[in-house]
């Protein structure tokens, strides 16, 4: 089962993969040394592909105006997901990326669709800026200290005049 923002999107024999890419970089140059660096890692993306019956095509309708909604400042929305995978895999909401298709299957009165849904603001986004933001309240909380310190100097220069 597949929904978005609590709308079901009804797909018979849907099967759904899970694809997550973890950036490096060689930097072996021409050596045979096996050395990378890591770039961090991406987003995860669901690609979902089912079949949707010819006498059911408003959901062929609703996937489509689902791909194609955009926000006011025309990004793609971005939708709460209901799904088994991705709740296994702590993905909470996602936006359409990369190619939708629809074409005839052979034998059966219905459509092939496919398409990818990309996680927005991934659980590795979160834990980064998270450390951004500990690293940063770190480098400030010297001032803070000196600006404290600064105060409780001149306090008590008050106190002795």
């Amino acid at each position: 089962m597949l929904s978005l923002d609590g709308v079901v999107i009804r797909m018979h024999e849907m099967r759904v993969e899970m694809q997550m890419e973890l950036k490096d970089k060689d930097m072996s140059g021409q050596s045979s040394a096996t050395d990378t660096a890591e770039q961090g890692d991406k987003g995860k993306q669901l690609t979902f592909t089912g079949l949707v019956p010819f006498k059911d095509s408003l959901t062929l309708t609703q996937i489509y105006q689902f791909a194609g909604t955009k926000n006011d400042n025309g990004q793609r929305h971005i939708y709460r997901i209901g799904n088994d995978i991705a709740r296994a895999m702590k993905i909470r909401q996602v936006k359409f990326s990369g190619r939708i298709s629809a074409r005839e299957h052979e034998s059966q009165m219905a459509w092939i669709v496919s398409f990818s849904l990309r996680e927005h603001h991934s659980v590795a986004e979160q834990r980064e800026q998270r450390e951004k933001q500990q690293s940063d309240s770190k480098l400030q909380s010297p001032k803070t200290d000196q600006t404290q310190f600064q105060q409780a100097l001149a306090q008590s220069e008050e106190v002795n005049q």
